[in-house]
């Protein structure tokens, strides 16, 4: 096969694992952000309680959420025990 070909053969797979890198490199980008300046005053202490509120919030919403998507097969196996044909 001469050079020419195997260059054109390769062409299209490259075009794609370029894509697929360019992509790549760009969802980092959107993932780092823009670097923070260096900041002219004192570094401010973390706010725990607020953290906290934002965490228990977030939980006391997924937990029950998850816990009764997760358990509806065992609730059902319950509720038709011994009554699958009849309803």
């Amino acid at each position: 096969m001469s050079a020419a070909i195997a260059a054109r053969a390769q062409a299209p797979l490259s075009a794609i694992v370029r894509q697929a890198f360019k992509g790549l490199r760009q969802s980092t980008r959107i993932v780092e952000g823009i670097e923070a300046l260096p900041s002219a005053g004192p570094s401010q202490r973390p706010d725990w309680g607020r953290i906290a509120r934002g965490r228990l919030g977030a939980a006391s919403v997924y937990f029950p959420f998850m816990a009764t998507f997760l358990s509806w097969p065992l609730v059902s196996s319950y509720v038709l025990d011994g009554h699958m044909g009849q309803f």
